[in-house]
């Protein structure tokens, strides 16, 4: 009987000798890994006023465009239009045919493909055609763009404005008129093909009274001088002004060649709320508006 008790005792003791050391040790859980994840892609905060949020989801409608190295107003009366949507797709009014084309642009840059168009032809106003032709024309050497003040501005590869829209229909607007209307420039472009556009601190106005004469702030100092119209043509005479300086950066340089060239304009249009005024070979481009900036 001993010797059974004993047996089973041995035994109980090899297992729990088994259960203890025999048995092979638990491996420790390797170290946690991070596992990577798929960073969202940032959000680019666009400025307001040149950003493609504001380019697209409008309608612009075309108020002046380049021809063969001049400024020219688009016709009164002739509707054209630009349609940029999300998908990469701008279409519109051509003036009289309809059009399409493939379109890529973000934070200023932009590059439009060859535009489709319907295949009418219309016989007026006169230049329809040849506008319309241009127009599409243009379209390609598109290569960059700004936006100020619903004024949208697309550029070639040198930085040259060959399209202007304005996001305001002129045919909807009845024309403001020249005289007693205090005008705010919006941008303008030097004979180079540069386009100035003022701060918000430092508005830039212009306004023709009905008996010859002019004024204005030019950003810094106030200005005054004569003028005479007859139709669209505009001679304006020297101009006086206040001596203040502003030390801001850039301000004093946008003023001296803004009133470097006003006495240079030949002739003005008026499409809606906009004051387009050019010089003799149309190089020089600067757009106003009713309201301030």
């Amino acid at each position: 009987m001993r010797s059974l008790v004993f047996g089973l005792g041995t035994g109980v003791l090899i297992l729990l000798l088994c259960l203890s050391g025999c048995t092979a040790p638990v491996p420790e859980p390797p170290p946690a890994t991070t596992i990577p994840t798929t960073s969202p892609t940032p959000q680019v905060t666009i400025p307001p006023g040149s950003g493609q949020q504001v380019l697209t989801g409008v309608t612009w409608y075309l108020i002046a465009f380049n021809d063969g190295g001049s400024s020219v107003a688009a016709l009164p009366g002739v509707r054209v239009t630009a349609a940029f949507d999300a998908a990469g797709t701008v279409s519109g009014s051509a003036g009289c045919n309809q059009y399409t084309a493939s379109y890529e642009g973000s934070l200023g840059g932009l590059a439009i493909g060859a535009p489709s168009s319907t295949k009418m032809h219309c016989g007026s106003p006169a230049g329809i055609m040849n506008q319309e032709t241009v127009y599409l024309t243009t379209l390609r050497g598109a290569s960059g763009f700004t936006i100020v003040n619903d004024i949208l501005t697309i550029q070639d590869s040198n930085g040259r404005a060959i399209l202007t829209y304005s996001r305001n229909d002129p045919d909807v607007l009845i024309p403001a008129s020249l005289t007693g209307t205090p005008w705010y420039l919006n941008s303008y472009i030097d004979a180079r093909g540069a386009i100035w556009s003022p701060g918000p601190l430092h508005i830039i106005s212009l306004q023709f009274d009905k008996d010859g004469n002019l004024s204005g702030n030019a950003g810094c100092n106030s200005y005054a001088g004569g003028y005479a119209m007859s139709g669209n043509t505009l001679a304006i005479g020297n101009l006086v002004t206040t001596l203040m300086f502003c030390p801001e950066p850039g301000v004093m340089d946008l003023e001296t060649t803004y009133l470097e060239f006003l006495p240079r304009i030949t002739r003005y249009s008026i499409s809606g709320n906009e004051l387009t005024l050019s010089d003799a070979n149309g190089t020089i481009n600067m757009v106003y508006d009713t309201t301030p900036g």
